[in-house]
């Protein structure tokens, strides 16, 4: 099995990962943000982009792996964040909704340094009587001729405790037999020493142990 990274990011984190590929002798070191920018806006429903913008500008990461990330149109305009920042920063993006409101939606996003080949979206479950849909986004990106991984984005239900758990089953057996190594930037919505965090822990590598910090 080929090896995989996942990133339990609980708060804002910048991480230098160094990804091998176990079919040819190639290392790369990669720079990996993730974070959930809350539907971009602060605790003052005022616009974070900026904000965004300037952390992603002075980190410089090859990777960024968006939660809670909006499509929407407000006075008659798209707000697309995700292609605002794409084209603000000069990076690839994809983009996967989740829940669908009458003037947009929200969902899960990547920025990559390299071109993403391809993406795909795998919808998580949920209990019957729950509507917050969930998805993941996972993008194929191959950095050298010998090298190819993918990256992915994802937020799991902040409300339902047992969908956390469904949904983290769903991950860890979807991702766990990839082709290519897995990088995964997660909002699990709990904290370190909680479910579904151990869940993860036997298969994926966490690149940000020993973070106690609230999503």
């Amino acid at each position: 099995m080929l090896q995989k990274i996942a990133l339990w990011i609980f708060v804002f984190l910048s991480i230098q990962i160094h990804l091998a590929s176990a079919q040819a002798k190639v290392g790369l070191s990669i720079k990996v943000m993730s974070f959930n920018i809350q539907h971009g806006e602060n605790d003052h429903e005022e616009s974070n982009l900026l904000g965004v913008l300037k952390i992603i500008q002075e980190y410089k990461p090859d990777l960024v792996a968006f939660q809670a990330i909006d499509s929407v149109i407000l006075d008659g305009k798209l707000q697309y964040q995700i292609r605002r920042l794409a084209i603000q920063t000069g990076m690839y993006y994809a983009y996967a909704p989740s829940e669908k409101f009458v003037f947009g939606t929200q969902g899960v996003a990547i920025l990559s340094k390299w071109e993403i080949e391809k993406s795909q979206v795998i919808p998580l479950p949920v209990s019957t009587d729950h509507k917050d849909v969930k998805s993941v986004l996972c993008g194929l990106i191959k950095p050298s001729k010998n090298l190819s991984f993918r990256f992915c984005s994802c937020r799991l239900d902040q409300t339902s405790p047992m969908n956390r758990g469904l949904q983290a089953a769903y991950v860890n057996r979807m991702l766990e037999n990839s082709i290519q190594p897995v990088i995964v930037g997660m909002d699990m919505g709990a904290r370190p020493h909680e479910q579904p965090y151990s869940s993860f822990k036997m298969k994926w590598k966490d690149a940000g142990q020993g973070s106690q910090s609230a999503t």
